[in-house]
């Protein structure tokens, strides 16, 4: 019996148009799937009903895999897959496995004999990286800084040194709620002459994309509370 293969899904950043982010074969294996792996079945249903399904939504089934899942339940998660059934792993926002829990299934894929297809989607750090000036051939994502104000002024610190002695490009993101906090502690913590790429709202009509030394980011007022960003720190020169 040929083996099922697990398909990687990305989904929009926002309340943009499935179709313009996001190719046409792509939505094609999206409709057509009928078993999912997401972080909240509620969000998947409701993005996979806003591309149009070939099975009734109410047909779709789903397993949930989030931060809180530990590896050993990973095998129920894929039981569909052990059933021979292709299936879909979905992300919350853009590419499933970056910066979301899906690797823990993927990894049991690989070492289980499953195909792994990925698809082509967003990626909010990809499309930030590439759009801000940055060194596009050193990087390196961290994620989420640590939230206590001591650790997180260490990490910017860490970080800032990185980009002097490498010229790597470092890249982080915060929740929307704290974007404004994050912010403030880097203008706070790193030197004026160091350059801040803010890359807010990707492939949405609100989208900015602005780097600029971190002196100059002082003296602005931006309004980033609650809007999807991913910071960088770099060099243009």
């Amino acid at each position: 019996m040929k083996k099922a293969k697990l398909y990687l899904i990305p989904t929009k950043l926002g309340e943009s148009s499935a179709e313009s982010v996001i190719p046409k074969d792509v939505l094609e294996i999206s409709r057509k799937l009928k078993y999912f792996i997401a972080e909240n079945d509620k969000t998947a249903r409701r993005y996979l009903k806003s591309i149009g399904t070939e099975i009734p939504l109410d047909d779709l089934e789903f397993e949930i895999l989030n931060k809180r899942s530990r590896p050993e339940e990973i095998e129920s998660i894929a039981r569909q897959l052990k059933a021979g059934n292709d299936v879909g792993l979905i992300s919350e926002a853009g590419m499933p496995g970056i910066a979301d829990p899906g690797q823990m299934v993927v990894s049991w894929c690989h070492k289980n004999g499953y195909q792994v297809v990925p698809t082509v989607g967003p990626s909010s750090i990809l499309l930030a990286l590439i759009a801000s000036g940055f060194n596009g051939q050193s990087f390196a994502f961290h994620g989420y800084l640590p939230i206590d104000k001591r650790e997180r002024h260490l990490a910017l610190r860490r970080l800032e040194s990185e980009v002097q002695k490498t010229g790597a490009t470092q890249i982080f993101m915060e929740t929307p709620f704290r974007n404004e906090k994050l912010l403030d502690q880097i203008i706070k913590s790193c030197s004026p002459n160091s350059e801040l790429c803010l890359a807010v709202d990707i492939t949405l009509p609100s989208e900015q994309i602005t780097t600029l030394p971190i002196g100059v980011w002082k003296k602005k007022n931006v309004k980033l509370h609650k809007r999807p960003a991913i910071f960088l720190l770099g060099r243009t020169s």
